[in-house]
């Protein structure tokens, strides 16, 4: 009965190797180096900063919940428990933002 339960998680195939693994954190790398960058490029308008920013978090988020919390290979009640929350979150900010309009007023980082 041990061996049945043991041989089981490598026949169902609910992991990545360990190169996807690999490739999911150079990936996540680069978008954080991309997104750090983008905060000092001089001239960038701040609806394209906030835009440009958000996205690139929405996309390091799905990385992150898909393959390193294994949400990938889980049933999809499960993405809808995650990703909910995130484009919940997303609206608040952009309806915030927009409200006492830190578009315009968002104070940018410049060395």
């Amino acid at each position: 009965m041990a061996e049945s339960h043991a041989a089981a998680p490598h026949a169902e195939g609910g992991h990545a190797s360990v190169k996807t693994y690999i490739s999911v954190a150079i990936a996540l790398g680069i978008i954080t180096s991309v997104e750090v960058a983008t905060l000092y490029i001089p001239g960038i308008p701040n609806t394209f900063l906030v835009s440009s920013l958000l996205v690139m978090s929405a996309v390091k988020f799905f990385l992150v919940v898909g393959f390193f919390m294994h949400l990938k290979y889980d049933s999809g009640i499960m993405r809808a428990l995650f990703v909910g929350p995130l484009v919940i979150a997303i609206a608040i900010i952009l309806a915030l933002m927009a409200l006492f309009s830190a578009f315009i007023l968002l104070p940018r980082v410049v060395l």
